[in-house]
């Protein structure tokens, strides 16, 4: 409902400019008029915009049988005339587009007149696609071959944010930096949890208020106005480090011009929650906040979650304990973030194929079909049982109840572990109809976001999530990291790329479970398929693959995969010296999305 509301709104807003038409502010300007124009269009460097400035070129020589002139965006911005008959495709060099950017949002866009130059801008590429798109319905008349503006006309075009002007005590929060302790965004650091919060708060603010917010960390030069995320070297935070803070408690507060966050390990990040939902909760589309009502003493506060409505599913392909184990061992890692949640277990991991004897080790196809179907099946079975019934996944039953869905993978995208969440087929190296079938998917608009050989995964991971989630909307995202099982499977000579792959995965770990305290209504689970490798320590301390099957190859092994979650119920789901089965994943998710009898 949420969804279809704002897609109206949007609409509505889409609409109001063409009114003021009527008006007719101005002179009104021709553009294309009696078969000639003495405009020429300018190419932005960015391609997308590019390509929307090469449509709007063909639609007026469609349209009116002008051929316009178009040129590549050569002049600086301190080098080119003040006035010229041009008309300016998204970011160009021009003064009158740099001017007018700087006063947008990213989904915002304009179509204005400025000393004889007309602005079709938006704050993004693909707010100018639409700008374009725009301009193309409301300024060319087919009819009387003509192109027309007004000198005193602005259209523009706001989208729906859920928050538009915020301030704190009448300072724009666009005046503040986010800060965060220096080191803070390094992989070896324990503090990795309060970069990747100001990260989220960073995306939060710009996905529901178009404000892009700097971030620094606490070693730059401190500025007036700064929302101080956990223990920084800045005053404010010095003088509450001390506070007691209970293990679901935070601190938010105000100490003169700065915001100071604090809380034990993930709960830093319940703070920034605060700020973004309850100071500056949306009352509507474009809500305005000036917040004068932010605590002055540093007073504990608990957090609490909602009922989960969406959830994100983690994998990490082949991790066992002792791959977090090996890689805090190495240095590489000082703080597997996934270990400080509150909720921490392991489960099965064997295939009907093992259970029935046919092989020792389940593999990624079967292990992915549990997690996502609810269902036991044979090794290589994709999304089907092990009598071949197809059986419906938590991707698709997300969807079936007006979620938007997402996966994402550092594998390709037919690999078997996102494939258990696309795809239904007896073959999981049958990539061709992989491939056929989540292409249909895509088309169809089955799916949202559908990526696969991502190389750093938390920037996919924050774009997907911000896409999924934009509005409200419920989401279900099955994030994989790959290359853990297959650096694994290599043996100790991959033994350091493994890590870095666990390193990989902890930085969206870290990035995930701060979106979720910023998203409260979503549950967060993070485990894996199996364990490849048999890595083991040995006597003397050091970590080996124990698990070698053939020359360079080391296999699966039955060890229980380590299992982790944060959200509203997943205690139901993870309970303390349980060990549960991997298709309970599949069922708990499948709950939260309405169904009571999924799975086997």
């Amino acid at each position: 409902m949420k969804r279809k509301l704002l897609c109206l709104l949007l609409a509505v807003l889409m609409i109001l400019p063409l009114f003021t038409a009527c008006s007719k502010d101005g002179k009104e300007i021709d553009i294309v008029s009696k078969g000639a124009s003495a405009y020429t269009i300018i190419l932005p460097e960015n391609k997308e915009e590019g390509d929307a400035a090469i449509k709007l070129w063909k639609a007026i020589e469609k349209q009116t049988g002008v051929t316009l002139p178009y040129a590549e965006d050569i002049f600086s911005s301190t080098d080119q005339p003040k006035s010229a008959k041009e008309i300016l495709v998204g970011q160009t060099n021009r003064l009158a587009s740099e001017e007018t950017l700087a006063e947008l949002r990213p989904k915002d866009f304009v179509i204005k007149y400025v000393n004889d130059r007309v602005v079709i801008l938006g704050g993004s590429p693909e707010a100018t696609v639409r700008a374009v798109d725009y301009f193309i319905d409301t300024y060319i008349d087919g009819k009387a071959q003509t192109v027309s503006v007004y000198q005193k006309r602005a259209d523009l075009v706001e989208h729906p944010y859920a928050l538009r002007d915020l301030s704190v005590d009448g300072v724009p929060l666009s005046e503040y930096t986010i800060v965060f302790p220096a080191g803070a965004d390094q992989a070896s650091d324990t503090t990795i949890l309060t970069y990747y919060t100001a990260l989220a708060l960073s995306d939060y603010i710009l996905a529901n208020a178009g404000i892009k917010l700097k971030l620094a960390p606490d070693s730059k030069e401190e500025t007036e106005y700064e929302i101080l995320v956990g223990h920084t070297s800045r005053e404010a935070s010095k003088a509450v480090k001390d506070t007691t803070l209970a293990a679901d408690e935070y601190l938010l507060m105000k100490s003169g011009s700065k915001i100071v966050m604090q809380g034990n390990t993930y709960m830093v990040a319940g703070a920034a929650s605060a700020l973004a939902n309850i100071y500056f909760k949306s009352e509507g589309p474009n809500t305005d906040i000036d917040l004068t009502t932010l605590p002055t003493a540093p007073t504990p506060a608990k957090f609490t979650f909602e009922k989960a409505t969406s959830a994100i599913l983690m994998i990490g392909d082949g991790m066992g304990n002792a791959h977090i184990d090996a890689t805090l061992a190495s240095g590489k890692l000082k703080s597997f973030v996934a270990r400080t949640l509150p909720f921490e277990g392991s489960c099965t991991t064997a295939s009907e194929s093992v259970l029935n004897s046919k092989v020792k080790y389940t593999d990624s196809a079967a292990a992915a079909t549990a997690l996502a179907t609810g269902y036991k099946t044979l090794n290589g079975y994709l999304g089907m049982d092990a009598s071949k019934t197809v059986r419906q996944n938590v991707r698709e039953l997300a969807h079936s109840v007006g979620a938007r869905t997402g996966v994402l993978t550092t594998d390709a995208i037919t690999g078997a572990t996102p494939a258990g969440f696309l795809c239904h087929h007896d073959a999981r190296g049958d990539a061709k109809v992989l491939k056929e079938q989540i292409d249909l998917l895509t088309q169809n608009g089955e799916i949202d976001y559908c990526t696969g050989d991502a190389s750093v995964l938390v920037t996919p991971a924050r774009n997907a999530l911000s896409q999924l989630s934009e509005g409200g909307s419920r989401f279900f995202m099955m994030i994989e990291e790959a290359h853990i099982d297959k650096f694994s499977h290599k043996g100790p000579t991959s033994m350091s790329s493994m890590q870095e792959c666990v390193v990989r995965y902890n930085r969206c770990i870290a990035y995930a479970i701060a979106f979720v305290m910023l998203h409260p209504a979503t549950a967060l689970i993070i485990t894996a398929d199996h364990e490849t490798g048999g890595l083991e320590k040995d006597s003397d301390g050091n970590y080996d693959f124990t698990n070698q099957t053939k020359k360079d190859y080391w296999q699966h092994t039955n060890a229980n995969a380590p299992i982790f979650a944060l959200g509203e119920g997943v205690d139901a789901l993870i309970k303390a010296d349980t060990v549960i089965d991997n298709t309970d994943v599949a069922k708990h998710i499948a709950g939260i999305f309405g169904s009571t009898s999924f799975g086997k």
